[in-house]
């Protein structure tokens, strides 16, 4: 990988479509949501679709691990980070490696913003699929030699 492929856009990864529930939904649902499609992360919605949050295997590990409390009766609001960083799909690869590594991230939510500056998911990027396009990179490197 070479800094012509970091300067590339999001868009040319293979990123997911954004999986979201909406505020108030209880943590049991994130959690099944979470386990039945295999996903270390959940993004969380407004009525109006727009990003209020996201929720983490680590968010769920930290926050209701333990707790005596049952997922049930917590709301995503008290496990979610609030308004996280997010990235456009136009933004370079590059963008998205510098801020999981100084934010010690491995999911990015990929929106777009409206004219007040109100954030709409669209997909997620994640560490998994930098690392996918990166080892394409390289075999084809490797190939070439």
């Amino acid at each position: 990988m070479d800094a012509r492929t970091l300067s590339l856009p999001i868009s040319t990864l293979n990123y997911n479509q954004p999986i979201t529930v909406q505020v108030g939904s209880p943590v049991s649902d994130v959690i099944d949501v979470m386990q039945e499609g295999g996903f270390g992360c959940v993004l969380v919605v407004d009525d109006e679709q727009r990003l209020a949050g996201i929720v983490t295997e680590r968010d769920l590990l930290v926050h209701v691990s333990g707790q005596r409390s049952s997922p049930g009766e917590v709301p995503v609001e008290a496990v979610m980070t609030v308004k996280p960083e997010a990235l456009r799909a136009s933004d370079p690869i590059a963008f998205a490696l510098n801020l999981m590594h100084l934010g010690h991230f491995r999911h990015l939510p990929l929106c777009v913003w409206d004219d007040r500056g109100d954030a709409y998911p669209v997909g997620v990027i994640s560490t998994h699929d930098i690392l996918q396009h990166a080892a394409t990179f390289l075999v084809h490197q490797d190939k070439e030699a």
